[in-house]
């Protein structure tokens, strides 16, 4: 702690505080164990330890103790320590003191930050010899907090306080902030024509035209002039329920919230999990002024932001879509039609040729979710290799906030990603499917608002799927779970594939249809591919080898960059062609299930930078690798179906 803390001095407050902590034990009891409070004019502290029943005695020592002080101030003060202390001494006068709670104060204060708890370094600096809290310290803390918020509001846009001024003055609650704010802004309460301009000024630029007027219109409404009216008295009668952030006791703070987060919007901030559960209507704000398009031709900020070729020369740097396939109904490329109807919020089973740019399809959506609303993608894919190759190409375009999680990670990088995922670096989260039954995995998820699912390889969910994967029939549930969470809203869900024959596109549908009453719009771009030529040759199992060997030396020249892969149907197969290979000096090597992660992660890395020409493997490789320059596929062995075998052509 600093010496201000210790000495319980907290000169940058212009008012006096008398800061509250009780300690409750757990269980049907809920019996007060111990309390503190200190004032912050002098420091000095009334502890009441654990150890013995606090009695009528304590609360009267505590009442006057509390005499003088301006607020009353806690952290989560106003959800817990105020209903449990009316339960225990109701007829406390501190109880009529205006309320501060530096809980609810701290995501004005420090938006960009996900995680709001008051952070307890004498439990690590072994200042508290038992690992209970201790509630004098705490309140200290809290003090320490109110400061800090104190001194972060002095630095804010007029326009903001006056916002949040108006807006957490109303309803229950609301004569402590008031003053708060009073004090910050050194000016009295705006009107309400202050603060209806002022909102509008903070969301110009920045949010819907439309959207904007309309919730400004909505400050009229008959609940929120109610609100407003409210004498001191009845606000304060109220909050005797201890309900915390009702929207109908405190109709402002979800607006306050959301111009909060806008204000840091576009970064790596993400509202707090703590208010997204409190506040659910903070994010729905935010979804109506930024993630719903309006139809008004001089809303510059949705024709800008909601437009998909926009969105993609911003992110990607392409002028336009690939031409091919087409859309046939629009005549649009089939990846615009795709990121577009996934932009307007349409589930999607979106069918594209492998090479034709599916990620694409889900990548803008993604990073424009992210920006706008500080949004999770989750991305569903059983290809191992592709996520890290993905992670690698957003990488290498100055795109940071895609994020892989998957059996072969280590430790480290195992960490580095789930609290990427909780503290919103993470815009993009690739995992395998298996990762969903993962606690961990799950408590991060909780920890943020999914604004898209995405199913690669969709076709491992049907049992038709030439590469069923038991583990896809799991999401829709995780899906469905992740969907009460957030209040019902239901995130658009987009299924990808390269090849999906009639059998596999109706069971697809059909699953989310039974499983989440969703209706996927099918955009099939076809399986067609021109620049691809097939030849078949005629050999023999003893010619074989020799026979790859000479198409290997007639099409992929030594002289020229490029890559072969030989799919072969055994993993014996693969080790004898491999080695076959190496004895006629071509740089190959090997690859199938039965290798070590750290093998499998060695071998692809080498192919994919160029110092293996030749892998020779199974198809449990086939659609594991995101090489640019493969210039020949060679199938030793006939594959096990027709779509097998595109896929891996």
């Amino acid at each position: 702690m600093s010496k201000s803390e210790q000495s319980g001095e907290f000169a940058e407050l212009p008012f006096s505080c008398l800061a509250l902590d009780l300690e409750v034990q757990v269980g049907k009891n809920q019996r007060i164990e111990a309390f503190a409070a200190v004032r912050s004019a002098c420091g000095t502290a009334l502890p009441r330890k654990f150890g013995s029943t606090i009695g009528e005695a304590d609360w009267q020592k505590l009442d006057h103790f509390a005499e003088g002080p301006d607020f009353l101030v806690g952290h989560n003060l106003i959800a817990f320590d105020l209903p449990h202390l009316r339960r225990a001494a109701p007829e406390l006068q501190l109880l009529e003191l205006p309320v501060l709670d530096t809980l609810w104060l701290n995501p004005l204060a420090f938006p960009q930050h996900p995680y709001h708890r008051l952070v307890k370094h004498y439990k690590d600096a072994g200042l508290c010899r038992e690992q209970r809290n201790d509630p004098e310290l705490d309140s200290r803390l809290c003090l320490n907090a109110l400061q800090k918020q104190f001194a972060k509001f002095r630095e804010a846009d007029q326009d903001l306080l006056a916002a949040w001024h108006w807006l957490t003055a109303s309803g229950a609650h609301g004569r402590g902030f008031d003053a708060f704010f009073a004090a910050v802004r050194g000016a009295p309460l705006p009107s309400e024509t202050e603060a209806r301009q002022a909102i509008g000024r903070r969301l110009d630029g920045i949010s819907c035209t439309s959207a904007g007027k309309q919730i400004i219109d909505e400050l009229q409404c008959p609940r929120w002039q109610a609100a407003t009216a409210a004498s001191s008295a009845e606000r304060e009668a109220s909050r005797a329920n201890g309900q915390a952030l009702d929207s109908g006791q405190c109709p402002g703070w979800p607006l306050a919230y959301a111009l909060a987060w806008l204000s840091v919007a576009g970064g790596n901030s993400v509202m707090p999990p703590w208010v997204r559960h409190a506040v659910p209507e903070s994010v729905e704000l935010v979804r109506r002024l930024r993630d719903r398009a309006c139809q008004q031709a001089d809303c510059s900020w949705c024709r800008e932001n909601h437009d998909s070729g926009k969105q993609l020369e911003h992110w990607f740097g392409f002028s336009s879509y690939r031409p091919e396939p087409k859309h046939a109904a629009s005549g649009k490329p089939m990846q615009q039609a795709i990121v577009e109807a996934v932009m307007a919020g349409e589930h999607v089973l979106g069918i594209l040729p492998t090479g034709t740019g599916k990620s694409l399809c889900y990548q803008i959506p993604a990073l424009s979710s992210y920006d706008k609303t500080g949004a999770l993608t989750v991305v569903i894919s059983p290809l191992v290799a592709l996520m890290a190759d993905q992670v690698t190409s957003l990488e290498k375009r100055g795109i940071g906030c895609c994020f892989t999680i998957n059996g072969q990670l280590s430790m480290p990088e195992r960490h580095k990603a789930l609290d990427a995922v909780a503290m919103g670096d993470a815009g993009i989260v690739l995992l395998s499917p298996e990762q969903l039954r993962s606690r961990a995995v799950r408590r991060r998820l909780e920890q943020r608002e999914v604004g898209l699912w995405v199913l690669d390889e969709a076709h491992c969910l049907s049992r038709w799927g030439h590469d069923f994967r038991p583990d896809y029939r799991y999401i829709a549930r995780f899906i469905q779970e992740k969907t009460a969470q957030q209040g019902g809203y239901q995130a658009p869900v987009l299924c990808l594939t390269a090849t999906a024959k009639p059998e596999v596109k109706r069971e697809i549908c059909e699953h989310f249809r039974k499983k989440l009453e969703l209706e996927l719009r099918s955009l099939d771009g076809g399986a067609k591919r021109e620049n691809l030529d097939f030849v078949v040759v005629k050999t023999s199992d003893e010619k074989k080898p020799a026979d790859i060997e000479k198409l290997l030396r007639t099409d992929l020249p030594a002289d020229q960059p490029g890559g072969a892969i030989i799919y072969c149907a055994t993993r014996r197969r693969t080790e004898e062609i491999a080695e076959y290979l190496e004895k006629m000096d071509f740089s190959a090597d090997h690859f199938h299930a039965g290798l070590t992660p750290e093998r499998k992660k060695e071998v692809q890395q080498a192919f994919t930078e160029g110092e293996l020409r030749v892998i020779a493997a199974t198809n449990a490789f086939g659609m594991g690798i995101d090489k640019p320059d493969v210039r020949l596929v060679i199938h030793a062995d006939i594959p096990g179906s027709l779509e097998n075998y595109l896929q891996e052509a």
